[in-house]
């Protein structure tokens, strides 16, 4: 079928935006600190209060030259205690306090500051920045929104909505903040850069390829482009291409230790084995602090499935004090990767209960209890980490997933319902809540939570896939069925998941020559999965061509996710039928 399943709940993305948000509000921050003696209420010399007002100001904006920030909070505060009413002076000390790490002392001074005036653009980028920085990104979005009402030429808070947008996977809105960036500005290379990266994101690989060649001609030593149609290139398997681009990097910046690392990762990949090691030894060396790298070529090997190499890393980070506990934990998965889980148990239950790691190696001990038949201690670890960390999703997801392994669907429900409470705008959960109600065969619950994930993030691929299969395999609202399938597509083009819903949508409308030709396409995307075969089949078999269809079956038989009764039912009324037309 076209919904697709996880057996185990997947990390949450979007990191890389939020780093590159951060850039930005710091980058945008940077706009207008400094001295603004005129815009302080009132003239010195006119009122004694607002002049001495005026002279601690001064004295703030010298102790803030001479790097001095306490001094500066100093006078800050005893300018405002004769000029209380100041906007501007309760914003900069807000982004003083912002800057020294005092979120508190700063949502209170920007608070302040918007009490004051709420007109105010300066004040509301602080706040946004303080939400980003809490990752309260609701909040941030909506401070962003307003920032542009107030000033719709902002650049800055523009851009740093569409880097919001897109941590959220609102690619539709992010693109078009984007476009209106740059119709602005239409020379604007960090907007084409943007642009490529949401693209990426998306995995629509060709109109990233676009937008990054575009940002490399307007300027060809634009690194992290090259970074990135690096990734575009590998993800269309063009190694050699890519590793060109990460060697005219080297060319560019021969110290660079990511090329490096880069290089050594596609080497791993191609088999050069030999190549990879030296690259690695290479990004060593030019590291002044190595553990970041070695614990990075770590990863890597992981990722690459090359356990033994990536627990070699990580031991030799073990003691250092950022990256012991993590170490210890991808240690934990290298060794689950070679198979011996008694040796990763051992690992797992090495990590500190105040590393953020924990919770994640507990979940990953009760797993392995859970598959070595302990699945009395695996539910006991589940409700002692339920004790300790009630807001975290992947407790309720992971003991959900030990419920639906033993079809127990009404546990796994209670479940994820527990975990709503906690945390009721959750979209993992009420995806997983759609996923287990359309199991039961309840399309009505499945519906209502498939579309409460849609209010959350209008624009998740997998969820309009989700809802556009369930209408079209119900042969219900097939139109709006096929604009969901199509705007889910337009996200992920190359997802057989996707393209099998709508080749199953066509079979449902009747359209069996267009079924077919998405079917197959889908069966080529993902040749494994027997849901896809026995569509296929369905659909040849409606197109009059029962010789097809029976082969189609039978292969399906042999896949992954086949559903046995019903094929093994399609190829007997099959048999019969030519056995009765031989006679």
């Amino acid at each position: 079928m076209g919904i697709i399943v996880r057996a185990w709940p997947a990390p949450k993305a979007g990191l890389i935006w939020g780093l590159l948000l951060l850039l930005v509000v710091g980058l945008g921050g940077c706009q207008w600190m400094g001295v603004h003696p005129g815009e302080i209420p009132g003239e010195t010399g006119v009122e004694p209060s607002r002049s001495e007002a005026y002279y601690h100001y001064l004295r703030a904006q010298q102790y803030l030259l001479a790097e001095n920030a306490e001094g500066a909070v100093k006078e800050y505060e005893d300018a405002l205690k004769y000029d209380p009413e100041s906007a501007q002076m309760e914003t900069e000390l807000a982004a003083l306090y912002q800057r020294m790490g005092e979120v508190k002392k700063a949502l209170d001074h920007v608070n302040r500051a918007l009490r004051i005036d709420p007109k105010q653009p300066e004040a509301h980028f602080i706040l946004a920045g303080l939400h980003v920085g809490l990752n309260q990104l609701q909040e941030a979005t909506s401070e962003y929104e307003r920032i542009l009402v107030l000033d719709p030429e902002n650049k800055e808070a523009r851009l740093s909505l569409a880097t919001l947008y897109a941590q959220q996977r609102r690619f539709g809105k992010a693109i078009r903040a984007i476009q209106e960036l740059l119709r602005q500005e239409p020379r604007l290379l960090v907007g084409y850069y943007y642009l490529g990266r949401i693209y990426l994101e998306m995995d629509q690989l060709s109109e990233a390829k676009k937008e990054l060649n575009r940002v490399l001609r307007l300027d060809p030593n634009f690194v992290p482009a090259m970074f990135d149609l690096g990734t575009v290139l590998e993800k269309e398997k063009q190694y050699s291409k890519a590793m060109g681009l990460y060697r005219r990097i080297l060319k560019r910046q021969p110290k660079n230790s990511r090329a490096w690392a880069s290089i050594g990762r596609l080497a791993l990949l191609i088999g050069r084995t030999g190549e990879a090691q030296k690259a690695f030894q290479k990004a060593k060396e030019l590291e002044k602090n190595e553990a970041p790298i070695i614990f990075n070529i770590g990863l890597i090997y992981l990722e690459q499935k090359h356990p033994n190499e990536a627990i070699r890393e990580f031991r030799q980070v073990i003691e250092h004090p950022r990256y012991k506990e993590r170490a210890r934990y991808y240690i934990g998965l290298a060794l689950e990767e070679k198979g011996d889980l008694p040796a990763a148990a051992r690992e797992y239950q090495l990590v500190a209960r105040d590393s953020d790691n924990y919770v994640s190696a507990r979940l990953r001990l009760a797993y392995i209890d859970f598959q070595q038949g302990e699945k009395d201690q695996a539910f006991r670890l589940l409700a002692e980490l339920k004790k300790a960390a009630p807001d975290r999703d992947d407790i309720y997801l992971t003991w959900a997933y030990f419920f639906e392994d033993e079809r127990r669907w009404d546990r796994a429900i209670e479940v994820l319902k527990e975990g709503l409470e906690t945390n009721p705008r959750s979209e993992e959960i009420h995806f997983r809540l759609a996923v287990i109600y359309e199991k039961k065969k309840d399309l009505e619950k499945s519906i209502k939570h498939i579309k409460i994930v849609l209010e959350l993030d209008p624009e998740n691929p997998d969820a309009q896939n989700f809802l556009g299969y369930s209408y079209a395999d119900a042969g219900i609202h097939l139109d709006e069925a096929e604009s969901l399938i199509r705007a889910a597509l337009r996200a992920k083009p190359d997802s057989g998941y996707i393209v099998d819903s709508l080749g199953w949508l066509f079979y449902k409308k009747g359209q069996i020559d267009r079924a077919v030709e998405e079917l197959e396409r889908a069966a080529k995307i993902m040749p494994q999965d027997g849901t896809v075969a026995e569509h296929l089949g369905d659909a040849y078999l409606k197109q009059k061509r029962p010789a097809d269809a029976l082969r189609t079956y039978r292969r399906a038989l042999t896949l992954e996710n086949a559903n046995i009764t019903e094929l093994r039912k399609k190829i007997k009324n099959l048999e019969s039928g030519a056995k009765g037309a031989g006679h």
